[in-house]
Protein backbone atom coordinates (compact mmCIF):
# COMPACT_ATOMS: atom_id res chain seq x y z
CA UNK A 1 0.00 0.00 0.00
CA UNK A 2 2.81 2.53 0.93
CA UNK A 3 4.13 1.93 -3.01
CA UNK A 4 1.07 2.78 -4.49
CA UNK A 5 0.17 6.28 -1.58
CA UNK A 6 3.64 7.41 -3.05
CA UNK A 7 2.96 6.98 -7.10
CA UNK A 8 -0.43 8.70 -6.93
CA UNK A 9 1.43 11.24 -4.65
CA UNK A 10 4.38 12.01 -7.67
CA UNK A 11 1.94 11.60 -9.67
CA UNK A 12 -0.66 14.62 -8.13
CA UNK A 13 2.64 16.67 -7.93
CA UNK A 14 3.57 16.06 -11.43
CA UNK A 15 0.33 17.14 -12.83
CA UNK A 16 0.31 20.39 -10.49
CA UNK A 17 3.83 21.45 -11.55
CA UNK A 18 2.40 23.17 -15.26
CA UNK A 19 0.23 24.95 -12.90
CA UNK A 20 2.93 26.23 -11.20
CA UNK A 21 4.50 27.18 -14.23
CA UNK A 22 1.80 29.19 -15.67
CA UNK A 23 0.99 31.39 -12.55
CA UNK A 24 5.00 32.04 -12.79
CA UNK A 25 4.80 33.37 -16.35
CA UNK A 26 1.37 35.45 -15.55
CA UNK A 27 3.97 37.62 -12.85
CA UNK A 28 3.91 41.06 -14.37
CA UNK A 29 7.34 43.06 -14.98
CA UNK A 30 8.39 44.94 -12.42
CA UNK A 31 7.54 49.15 -12.91
CA UNK A 32 10.11 51.23 -12.50
CA UNK A 33 10.96 53.86 -10.11
CA UNK A 34 9.57 57.36 -10.96
CA UNK A 35 12.37 59.62 -11.61
CA UNK A 36 10.96 61.95 -8.50
CA UNK A 37 11.55 59.19 -5.99
CA UNK A 38 15.29 58.03 -7.67
CA UNK A 39 16.08 61.66 -6.94
CA UNK A 40 15.01 61.81 -3.75
CA UNK A 41 17.22 58.93 -3.05
CA UNK A 42 19.83 60.43 -5.13
CA UNK A 43 19.65 63.21 -2.78
CA UNK A 44 19.58 60.99 0.36
CA UNK A 45 22.85 58.86 -0.73
CA UNK A 46 24.50 62.44 -1.74
CA UNK A 47 24.25 63.29 1.98
CA UNK A 48 25.11 59.68 3.12
CA UNK A 49 28.57 60.59 1.02
CA UNK A 50 29.00 63.91 2.66
CA UNK A 51 28.62 62.58 6.02
CA UNK A 52 30.99 59.83 5.44
CA UNK A 53 33.66 62.08 4.36
CA UNK A 54 33.33 64.10 6.96
CA UNK A 55 32.93 61.44 9.96
CA UNK A 56 36.21 60.09 11.48
CA UNK A 57 34.92 56.54 11.82
CA UNK A 58 36.69 53.29 11.58
CA UNK A 59 36.58 52.06 8.14
CA UNK A 60 36.46 55.17 6.61
CA UNK A 61 37.47 54.00 3.16
CA UNK A 62 35.70 50.92 2.99
CA UNK A 63 32.02 53.07 4.23
CA UNK A 64 33.01 55.51 1.26
CA UNK A 65 33.67 53.35 -1.68
CA UNK A 66 30.16 51.37 -0.57
CA UNK A 67 28.62 54.76 -0.64
CA UNK A 68 29.78 55.90 -3.72
CA UNK A 69 28.87 53.04 -5.51
CA UNK A 70 25.29 53.17 -3.97
CA UNK A 71 25.48 56.91 -5.11
CA UNK A 72 26.69 56.11 -8.74
CA UNK A 73 24.01 53.31 -9.18
CA UNK A 74 21.30 55.48 -8.38
CA UNK A 75 22.46 58.21 -10.77
CA UNK A 76 22.63 56.12 -13.28
CA UNK A 77 19.41 54.17 -12.41
CA UNK A 78 17.95 58.31 -12.20
CA UNK A 79 19.84 59.01 -15.78
CA UNK A 80 18.17 55.97 -17.72
CA UNK A 81 14.42 57.01 -16.12
CA UNK A 82 14.51 60.38 -18.22
CA UNK A 83 15.95 59.09 -20.91
CA UNK A 84 19.90 60.15 -20.99
CA UNK A 85 22.36 58.34 -22.00
CA UNK A 86 24.77 56.10 -19.30
CA UNK A 87 28.11 55.27 -19.30
CA UNK A 88 28.42 51.05 -20.08
CA UNK A 89 29.42 49.30 -16.87
CA UNK A 90 28.30 48.29 -13.75
CA UNK A 91 31.34 49.44 -11.05
CA UNK A 92 31.40 52.71 -9.93
CA UNK A 93 31.48 55.48 -12.14
CA UNK A 94 35.03 58.07 -12.80
CA UNK A 95 35.04 61.24 -10.86
CA UNK A 96 34.28 62.54 -14.36
CA UNK A 97 31.80 60.54 -15.35
CA UNK A 98 30.03 61.29 -12.20
CA UNK A 99 30.32 64.79 -13.18
CA UNK A 100 29.20 64.22 -16.58
CA UNK A 101 26.09 62.72 -15.69
CA UNK A 102 25.23 65.27 -13.03
CA UNK A 103 25.91 67.62 -15.26
CA UNK A 104 23.40 66.30 -17.85
CA UNK A 105 21.17 66.05 -15.26
CA UNK A 106 21.02 69.88 -13.98
CA UNK A 107 21.03 70.85 -18.00
CA UNK A 108 17.96 69.24 -18.84
CA UNK A 109 15.94 70.34 -15.69
CA UNK A 110 16.59 68.07 -12.85
CA UNK A 111 17.86 68.25 -9.50
CA UNK A 112 17.92 66.11 -6.02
Amino acid sequence: MDGTFGTVAAVALLCALPGVAVVMRRRRAKEPLPPVLLGLELSRLAEHVRQVEADNQPWKAERLAASTLAYDLALRDYCRSVDLPVPTGRGSLSRSQRFELEVELLTHGHDW
